[in-house]
């Protein structure tokens, strides 16, 4: 056995912070619009801001009714039992985007229509007026701009990292996945079955290849039931094999960005049980940075200029 240099000795982490912060820009877009139009559209006399709040919960309550029918339905229950969990999450997401619609409707007061028949005044669910959707674009921005902001200065816990005993994955649906290097019995890029029956590799994925049962014992009883749709593609066979694919797309990262320090790590440490007595510090890929270019500058003081536009015509 040889002993393992300084270099592979540092841990290596890849996180989302780079996608993330990316993404400030259109959010900051996203407050000039809905500020536009929340200052220059007609409100009907309705409270823009306070309609938005309802909106977004509504949406973000139908939505998480849609995920947890959804993740139901990828349970594997049996079908009466799932038709019946269904149904009722059908009911009580319904009957409290009811009530809340109610509560909304009796801000308004009523209205008189056939006769002596009153019913509440509903205008401002149906058709509420423009301004709200303004709210809406500016309580979004804002709050992606908050949560952006925050994971940047308070960095939450590496999806990928790499060490010397072995590779860590950290996802919501996929917690505490530790591979050790021994158990590893390959580096490279992702290879999938052909059409024509010679395999395919891909040159936009990273994997490492697992054996079978170890898959099977360690890998597999980690994966979640909130495990999001496509997640499957995670995970590959390789003929009596198994592989792991190590980048995605919410990280901004190459792959020859994992495979190099993986194969380093990997051919140092696959003989040794433990790991480096010395650890070397940490490396840290998917943060995002001030890099001084024009580019970056435009993407931030863009939409602040339009903010000021905006303000100054109000």
């Amino acid at each position: 056995m040889r002993e393992p240099s300084a270099d592979v000795s540092a841990t290596v982490e890849y996180t989302m912070d780079k996608w993330r912060m990316d993404r400030v820009p259109w959010a900051m877009w996203a407050c000039v619009a809905g500020l536009a139009i929340a200052l220059h559209a007609e409100s009907r006399g309705q409270n823009g801001a306070a309609l938005a709040t309802v909106y977004l919960a509504l949406l973000g309550l139908a939505f998480a009714g849609y995920a947890l029918t959804t993740l139901i339905g990828r349970s594997g229950l049996p079908l009466l039992l799932e038709l019946l969990i269904g149904a009722l999450v059908l009911i009580i997401v319904s009957g409290v985007i009811g009530v809340i619609s109610v509560m909304v409707g009796g801000w308004s007061g009523r209205s008189s229509y056939v006769g002596t028949m009153h019913s509440l005044y509903w205008s401002h669910l149906v058709n509420p007026s423009l301004n709200v959707f303004g709210w809406m674009l500016l309580y979004l921005g804002l709050g992606w701009i908050a949560f952006s902001s925050y994971r940047h200065f308070h960095r939450d816990r590496a999806v990928v990292s790499l060490s010397s005993a072995g590779i860590r994955l950290h996802r919501f649906w996929l917690r505490g996945l530790f591979i050790p290097w021994y158990e590893v019995r390959g580096v490279g890029h992702l290879e999938v079955p052909g059409i024509s029956g010679v395999p395919f590799v891909s040159p936009y994925s990273a994997a490492v290849t697992v054996g079978r049962d170890f898959f099977e014992q360690h890998v597999a009883p980690k994966r979640s039931f909130l495990a999001p749709p496509g997640s499957e593609a995670m995970f590959q066979p390789k003929g009596d094999m198994m592989q792991v694919v190590l980048n995605s797309a919410d990280m901004t990262v190459k792959p020859e960005d994992f495979l190099v320090p993986a194969e380093a790590r990997w051919k140092t440490f696959r003989d040794w049980a433990g790991s480096s007595s010395q650890p070397g510090g940490t490396i840290v890929h998917g943060r995002w940075a001030i890099d001084g270019s024009r580019w970056q500058a435009v993407q931030f003081l863009a939409p602040l200029v339009g903010m000021a536009v905006v303000m100054l015509y109000r």
